[in-house]
């Protein structure tokens, strides 16, 4: 049986314009940073990750949702 890797939290997230979305082709794409490095990079840009256009605006990525 193969060791499962660690669950990492996310202190934030921070746009990556390095990388394209793999679903509509826009950047930035979402990455998470922990401790001050990059833990995970997203596929995909905020609006198709959350399903949330206001995503577009990563200004919004680390706000607490709303309920």
């Amino acid at each position: 049986m193969a060791a499962m890797e660690p669950i990492t939290s996310i202190d934030r997230y921070e746009p990556d314009f390095d990388h394209q979305c793999e679903v509509c082709g826009g950047t930035p794409v979402v990455a998470g940073v922990k401790d001050g490095r990059q833990v995970y990079r997203a596929t995909m840009c905020g609006p198709c990750l959350w399903n949330e256009p206001r995503a577009s605006d990563p200004a919004t990525w680390n706000e607490a949702a709303s309920p």
